[in-house]
């Protein structure tokens, strides 16, 4: 016959099991990273990333450098933290260390894995699957089409350019001529009012000068007529 544990006993053994389990779980609690995004190591499932190696990226071109802005929207600086000590004896209680402050490096720079805000324009190499059907370097067909383009256009402009050194000239030969014309306005209104003072002045003198005959003509008449009446026909 076997030999049976009685009820109360049974329960009071799985009770204690319970209890000792609790308190081996409270002893060891999990120590999890200050980072709250993530998971314990074996939460965590692997992304299948690519990774670019020196030798990957050897032939690609060169970077540029990301602003401190950009730089802290990928990568997370480093956590330094102070701490203050005061006086510190030493074991033997011989010496004492003065109060002063401790820096300590609490957590390394690492990369930012939280989904951005907002989107941020690369500065950077672009990394990634690249369509197909995009070309970074249009096929000599394309590039001869250009060319073509380019120089008729630089054609047409060499000829516009001529065309408006012509009307340059032509506007320069207008200026001159017209003021070679406002000049010889003015030298032919000096020349009228010149002409017209010249004229003035023979008037002047012509009006004396009839003056001077009308007085001349007036005397002889006087004269004639004082002769006649002195003189006696002779019988």
């Amino acid at each position: 016959m076997m030999n049976r544990t009685p009820p109360a006993a049974s329960l009071r053994l799985a009770a204690a099991l319970l209890a000792g389990l609790m308190l081996s779980s409270c002893s060891a609690p999990v120590e999890l990273p200050d980072d709250a995004l993530v998971r314990p190591p074996e939460e965590q499932e692997p992304a299948y990333l690519p990774t670019y190696s020196k030798t990957v990226v050897a032939g690609w071109p060169k970077g540029r450098a990301l602003a401190p802005h950009d730089i802290s929207r990928v990568r997370l600086p480093e956590q330094v933290h102070s701490y203050h000590l005061g006086r510190l004896p030493s074991h033997d209680r011989r010496e004492m260390h003065e109060a002063h402050t401790v820096y300590r490096l609490e957590q390394d720079a690492r990369w930012d894995n939280r989904l951005p805000a907002t989107p941020m324009d690369s500065r950077g190499v672009v990394l990634g699957v690249i369509d197909p059907a995009r070309k970074d370097i249009p096929d000599d067909t394309i590039i001869q089409q250009e060319r073509q383009a380019l120089a008729a256009k630089s054609v047409t402009m060499r000829k516009s350019m001529g065309e408006l050194d012509v009307l340059r000239v032509e506007l320069l030969k207008k200026k001159r001529e017209f003021e070679q014309a406002e000049k010889d306005v003015t030298d032919i209104k000096a020349y009228l009012e010149k002409t017209l003072q010249e004229r003035e002045a023979l008037q002047a003198k012509l009006k004396l000068a009839e003056d001077r005959i009308v007085e001349l003509v007036d005397k002889e008449r006087l004269r004639i007529g004082s002769s006649n009446q002195g003189y006696v026909p002779k019988k």
